[in-house]
């Protein structure tokens, strides 16, 4: 796998995450959506029940967190082993922000306090380098 497909691989996997977790988050905190805590289960009929769909699509977004974890701590150890290698600290930061922690070219810019073109440069300079 390139560096850029590795790269590219693991910011998808963090942007999904943040979005598995944003999902679980508002069906409640215990993984069953909101309401659905006191209910008596074994009143349920079957999975046309509402409230059973809800509690199997929170099972469902669960299950997909676990995978997506677990593929991103498979992928953690070679995406540190690239940014131990980068010696330029502004090239380090970029990646560390675009890739690693899922930020976009314009927020990786503010946080940075450079614009956004020098920021997509630095990120493809690295992509491009051997």
């Amino acid at each position: 796998m390139t560096k850029k497909e590795l790269l590219n691989r693991y910011r998808a996997a963090v942007i999904e995450l943040e979005e598995l977790r944003r999902q679980l988050a508002r069906s409640g905190t215990d993984g069953r959506p909101a309401g659905a805590r006191s209910m008596q289960t074994d009143s349920i009929r079957g999975t046309n029940d509402p409230a059973a769909a809800a509690m199997q699509l929170a099972d469902g977004l669960e299950e997909m967190l676990h995978r997506k974890e677990a593929e991103m701590a498979g992928l953690s150890a070679q995406v540190d082993a690239l940014l131990r290698g980068i010696r330029d600290f502004r090239t380090y930061m970029v990646v560390q922000h675009y890739y690693v922690l899922g930020r976009t070219d314009e927020q990786v810019a503010r946080a940075m306090s450079i614009s956004r073109g020098r920021v997509n440069q630095l990120r493809l300079e690295y992509l491009e380098s051997a």
